[in-house]
Formats: C-alpha cells, sequence, structure tokens
C-alpha cells in the first residue's frame, strides 16, 4: 500500500476501528497477564511499521490479530518469570482460531471480566482450568498425570466455574454493563 493521504487516513480508521477488538485478543492470550497494555502499544507500532505491506480491501482484522499473535507471543518468551499463567504455543494457535471466527461487534465486557477474574485464580486453580480447556486434554488424563480423583477434580472444576461466574457478575457490575 502506498502512503497516500487517503489510503492511510483508511488505514487509520480500519486500526483504530479494530483496536478493542486486538485488545481483546490480545488479553485472550494472555489471562491474568498486566503487560496487556504494554503488548497492544507493542503490536500497534509493528502494524503500523508494516502498514505497506497491508492491501486495501483485505482482512485487516486477520492481518492484525496474526501481528498480535506474534508480538503476544516474543513478549512472552522475554518474561518468563512472569507469575500469571502462560498459555503454551499450541493453545495460543487455538485461541487466535477462534478469534479468527468471531463476529466483530461481540460485546467485549464480560472478556475484559472474565480475563481479570481468571488472573485472580490461585495457581493450583488455574491448572485445572488449563488441563480442562486445552484441546485434546481431558480430566481424566490430568487425574492420571496429578494423581488427584477424577471426581475431585470435577468438585474442584465446578466451584472454580461458580466463583468465575460469581466474579464476572460483580465485575461486569462495577464496569457499568449487563449481566
Amino acid at each position: 500500500m502506498s502512503l497516500h493521504t487517503a489510503e492511510t487516513q483508511e488505514f487509520v480508521g480500519l486500526l483504530t476501528g479494530h483496536q478493542s477488538a486486538i485488545r481483546c485478543f490480545i488479553i485472550s492470550l494472555m489471562p491474568g497477564s498486566s503487560d496487556v497494555q504494554d503488548v497492544l502499544q507493542d503490536t500497534n507500532l509493528v502494524i503500523w511499521e508494516k502498514m505497506a505491506s497491508f492491501q486495501l480491501g483485505t482482512d485487516f482484522r486477520a492481518w492484525s490479530f496474526a501481528i498480535a499473535k506474534n508480538v503476544a507471543m516474543d513478549h512472552l518468551r522475554k518474561v518468563k518469570r512472569d507469575r500469571s499463567p502462560v498459555l503454551d504455543k499450541e493453545l495460543m494457535g487455538l485461541i487466535a482460531d477462534t478469534w479468527h471466527g468471531r463476529k466483530d461487534d461481540v460485546d467485549n465486557t464480560k472478556e475484559i471480566a472474565l480475563d481479570r477474574c481468571l488472573g485472580e485464580l490461585s495457581k493450583a486453580e488455574a491448572t485445572i482450568v488449563q488441563a480442562r480447556y486445552r484441546s485434546g486434554s481431558s480430566l481424566e488424563s490430568y487425574s492420571a498425570d496429578c494423581g488427584r480423583p477424577v471426581g475431585s477434580l470435577r468438585v474442584s472444576l465446578f466451584r472454580i466455574r461458580a466463583k468465575l461466574r460469581e466474579c464476572v457478575r460483580k465485575r461486569i457490575g462495577l464496569m457499568g454493563g449487563a449481566s
């Protein structure tokens, strides 16, 4: 894309119009991380630097999400000490694929609230959630790995879900959103 004024204005419109979706996408790749805003800023910088390689009329969302995924993975590699749960590369890919299928007009309030609530889980709770929702994994296989009975894990997962539902409900109330 050449850098003519009208094209630049259209590109800026696309970038600003997708900020909320890009931010939510990054949140889903980095649940509970306090570095989401930094990664968003870095993503915006890379998007701006690569503006000339974007073809107007193509899928800006897919293009920008691919950049955001790469920036988030680079950031997570650099910040191994982060105490928030870090998703593996395969799981990040699955989340990215899920986001590519979502509509642009989805209300982000619940996702933001859920991300914050996931960040409040204990390490043991976060591990159970990841074990349950990781692709190709089951509570039965996690049970065998950790030595806990599968029934005990189901009860824990039930309690964690209830805790997350209540946390999301409260956060949405604080954010002024509808539940």
